[in-house]
C-alpha cells in the first residue's frame, strides 16, 4: 500500500509522473461521551450494509437520530425509514439554509417522514451499555467562517434530550492527512491538495491530482472530469520534458 509499505518517493523515482486520485478516508466524528455505546454507527458502514441488500442483517432502531445534514445523512435517514424505523430525526447544528444536502434530497426525506431539528448539536449520547437517548444543545448562528458558512455557537442553558435508541454519525469523511503530508513538494491547503486549475499539476511538477483530494468531496462526475483534465496536463508536461 502506497504510504505504508511503498514510499511515495519510490513511485516518483520509478515513474515520470504520478496522478493522485484518492477519495475520502477516515470518518469524522464529534468525540462526545457515549459514542462507543452499542447502537452508535457511522454512516459509511451503515450504508455499506444496506447496499448488500441483506435487510435482516442490518441493525435498525425504532427511534433513530442521524447527526449531519449532507446527502449521505439523507441516504441514512431514508434507508432507516424503509427498514422499519418508527421515527427518524436529522440533527444539524446550522439552519436549513446552510445544510449541504441537495434540495431534492431534503424534500425526499421530508416526504418519507424524516424529521429535522436545525440549530441543534449533540453533546452526549445517553445510556449505560445501549443507546437510550441523546442530549443536545440549541445553537445560534454568528459570523461566516472561511468556507462562507455562518459559525454556530451554543446557547447557554439550552440543553434538552431526544429519546432515541440508535445514533448514526453522518458528518462526512476526511482525508488521511498524514499521507498527504508525506508527498514531497505538494502543497496542502485546508486539508486539500492545491493544483493548477487547468493542468491539475501540483507544486511538485511530477505530481498531478484530482477528485476528492482537491475538492473536499464531490460527485463521481467531478472526479471523472478531473481525471481527464489531468491526463491532458500530464501529456503536455511529459511532452515538454521530452523536448
Amino acid at each position: 500500500m502506497v504510504g505504508n509499505n511503498i514510499p511515495f518517493e519510490e513511485l516518483l523515482n520509478k515513474h515520470d509522473s504520478v496522478f493522485i486520485g484518492i477519495g475520502l478516508g477516515e470518518n469524522a466524528n464529534l468525540v462526545i461521551p457515549g459514542e462507543n455505546l452499542t447502537g452508535v454507527f457511522d454512516a459509511v458502514n451503515f450504508i455499506r450494509e444496506v447496499k448488500k441488500e441483506n435487510w435482516s442483517s442490518v441493525d435498525i432502531g425504532k427511534r433513530v437520530a442521524v447527526i449531519g445534514a449532507g446527502n449521505t445523512a439523507i441516504d441514512v435517514a431514508t434507508a432507516a425509514v424503509r427498514l422499519g424505523a418508527e421515527e427518524v430525526t436529522i440533527l444539524y447544528r446550522r439552519s436549513k439554509k446552510e445544510m449541504p444536502a441537495n434540495d431534492f434530497e431534503f424534500e425526499l426525506a421530508k416526504s418519507d417522514g424524516v424529521k429535522f431539528k436545525f440549530l441543534t448539536s449533540p453533546i452526549e449520547i445517553l445510556g449505560d451499555s445501549l443507546v437510550e437517548g441523546i442530549q443536545c444543545v440549541r445553537m445560534e448562528l454568528g459570523n461566516k467562517d472561511k468556507k462562507g458558512r455562518r459559525r454556530s455557537t451554543k446557547i447557554p442553558n439550552s440543553e434538552f434530550n431526544v429519546n432515541v435508541d440508535m445514533v448514526v454519525f453522518a458528518l462526512g469523511q476526511r482525508f488521511k492527512s498524514s499521507f498527504l503530508q508525506s508527498i514531497p513538494g505538494v502543497k496542502i491547503i485546508e486539508g486539500k491538495i492545491e493544483v493548477n486549475p487547468e493542468s491539475f499539476q501540483t507544486a511538485n511538477l511530477k505530481v498531478f491530482a484530482g477528485g476528492d483530494c482537491i475538492n473536499g468531496g464531490k460527485e463521481v462526475v467531478n472526479a471523472a472530469y478531473d481525471g481527464k483534465q489531468a491526463a491532458r496536463g500530464i501529456d503536455n508536461y511529459l511532452s515538454s520534458v521530452e523536448n
